[in-house]
């Protein structure tokens, strides 16, 4: 699962949005966060191996009640499709190749997940500094949108063995991020870029499970 945790990064002139005015509007905003889809493209920098390998997919989250998530993860990308579900405390991965269902527990790891899932998604300032020592980073272009880039450290120990850092990228004109940066403390990252989004849009149920095939196998690893 090393692609829950290269950029090149541009600076551009100009001064950032202060941390204060951000966690205000994540504040004001939070409270009407329904769910949101998205193109995604992830990479995953493996670091004993110097190596990136990059995916592309599509998102659909759902946020039930705070702090608690429902979302699926389609990876498209011809060579290695496969989707990924997460709730009820467990991981789902499917892998329509090998006709193959992966089942992850999560158990007391399930709220951490739910954490980094809403990294910036629906989450108000305050949860935000409730977990993090938060500081802002400077601004940098992506996709063409300014943002400001803010660096997090998790303030548990029990997050600390899983994420060492976490950066988001707020746009000007948004109040979700428009880019994630996950570092594990064994010095793996993983950056996910996000584009075309619809916020807050109607689900069905199915937008949110994996659509499996009858007699698929199911594996639930360790």
């Amino acid at each position: 699962m090393k692609w829950f945790f290269a950029l090149f990064v541009f600076t551009c002139a100009g001064s950032a949005q202060s941390l204060p005015a951000i966690l205000s509007r994540m504040d004001a905003t939070a409270p009407s966060f329904k769910g949101i889809t998205a193109k995604l493209r992830m990479v995953t920098h493996t670091a004993i191996l110097n190596d990136d390998s990059a995916q592309n997919g599509v998102l659909h989250m759902r946020r039930l009640r705070p702090g608690e998530v429902r979302a699926l993860i389609s990876f498209t990308d011809e060579k290695d499709k496969h989707s990924v579900a997460f709730g009820d405390r467990t991981v789902k991965m499917y892998y329509p190749n090998l006709n193959l269902v992966q089942v992850y527990d999560l158990g007391k790891n399930a709220k951490l997940i739910d954490q980094y899932l809403l990294l910036g998604f629906g989450s108000s300032g305050k949860d935000l500094q409730n977990s993090y020592e938060i500081k802002e980073a400077g601004n940098e272009p992506i996709n063409g949108r300014k943002t400001t880039r803010l660096e997090l450290i998790p303030k548990s120990k029990d997050a600390q063995e899983r994420l060492a850092k976490a950066e988001i990228w707020f746009p000007e004109d948004a109040d979700y991020p428009v880019q994630q940066k996950f570092y594990q403390p064994n010095g793996n990252f993983t950056v996910v870029t996000y584009s075309d989004f619809q916020l807050n849009p109607s689900f069905k149920q199915k937008d949110l499970e994996l659509n499996t095939p009858q007699g698929v196998k199911t594996d639930h690893p360790h």
